[in-house]
């Protein structure tokens, strides 16, 4: 696929981002508005997308074995660029301790203020530890569902076992995002939950559409009717995902997105370094173009959601979480038709 063809066919998906940019400029949408919308595309659309892609495909002995090498390959690959940035940053962290303190007498986050040079340095040391922090995740952590599913509707509309390999990708971000994400991000180990890892929407849909791809059943054994209810459900995601990125555009500080370093260097990670690894170790190996490919794709997409999910679930940096969403996607138009170079 040519670089012009990939990069408009980027361009047309995020250019479906640009009505709820407007509903939010406009304040016919509140802020809120993304919660819910978030949860509809999590809880419903999602869902009955990965469910559709594995009744569209045929249960092969080696399509199951590319399922579980997107599984290896994925885990394998979010945790060895996950542990490279927190060597790096690790000495730059917070004392979380520290930050709770600041925080809770509002010097991070609140209103207060002090002309006190040691409070003030401790201030700046632990606003900076914090977006290290979200760095790690930002950088290790793509939007796999979000953007990564869309993006691969787009330009193959008829590799249903791409739209699977997502959903597997999926459960091994939220494994590692809900355990060492959520401890690198805070600083506690209590935060580390197998139980949201293990049970939510993504791992769910997993196990419903696991049997029934293994039993071999397909679409065709399956009524008109209910064919077509999961089809609609289904083609709701790539809209919705945009509408969705759209709304936090219009919320975003402009100037603040492109003047932090830090979101920069995770962008970079992210959206090349990461998925040119993937490319790399994949290279002597023969296997599935289809599956080479989305391998690399996933891998290069921006930064999660899940990301600032985690940020605003324990009160740590939204905002260096939020701008990383942001820079990456936007890098993405650029990226994307680059990676898709390499075949």
């Amino acid at each position: 696929m040519e670089f012009t063809t990939t990069a408009l066919s980027v361009l047309l998906l995020i250019a479906m981002a640009v009505p709820g940019y407007l509903l939010v400029k406009t304040k016919m949408l509140p802020e809120k508005a993304i919660t819910y919308l978030s949860v509809l595309l999590l809880y419903v659309s999602q869902p009955f997308l990965s469910i559709r892609s594995f009744l569209e495909v045929s249960y092969t002995p080696q399509l199951a074995i590319n399922l579980a090498v997107v599984f290896a390959v994925s885990m394998l690959a979010q945790g060895v660029v996950f542990g490279a940035v927190w060597l790096v940053l690790r000495r730059k962290f917070d004392d979380p301790s520290m930050t709770a303190a600041l925080t809770a007498d509002g010097f991070i986050g609140g209103d207060a203020r002090t002309n006190e040079p040691a409070l003030n340095a401790a201030v700046k040391r632990c606003v900076s530890g914090r977006a290290n922090r979200a760095v790690v995740l930002a950088s290790a952590f793509g939007n796999v569902g979000f953007f990564g599913v869309p993006v691969l509707q787009f330009l193959f509309p008829d590799a249903h076992e791409a739209i699977a390999y997502s959903a597997v990708f999926i459960v091994s971000l939220n494994l590692m995002g809900w355990t060492v994400g959520s401890y690198i991000l805070t600083g506690d180990r209590k935060h580390i939950s197998l139980k949201r890892a293990l049970i939510n929407p993504q791992t769910v849909t997993l196990v419903i559409s696991l049997p029934l791809f293994f039993a071999g059943v397909s679409a065709g054994d399956l009524p008109e009717t209910l064919n077509t209810v999961i089809g609609y459900l289904a083609d709701m995601t790539a809209p919705l995902c945009m509408i969705i990125l759209g709304m936090r555009f219009a919320l975003a500080p402009i100037v603040q997105l492109f003047t932090d370093v830090r979101v920069y260097v995770a962008t970079v990670i992210k959206t090349l370094v990461f998925p040119l690894l993937v490319f790399l170790v994949l290279l002597p190996f023969e296997m599935d173009e289809m599956l080479r490919v989305a391998l690399v794709l996933l891998s290069g997409m921006p930064a999660a959601t899940i990301n600032l999910n985690l940020a605003e679930l324990y009160g740590a940096d939204q905002k260096t979480a939020a701008n990383s969403i942001l820079m990456s996607t936007v890098f993405s138009i650029v990226t994307i038709p680059v990676l898709m170079l390499l075949f």
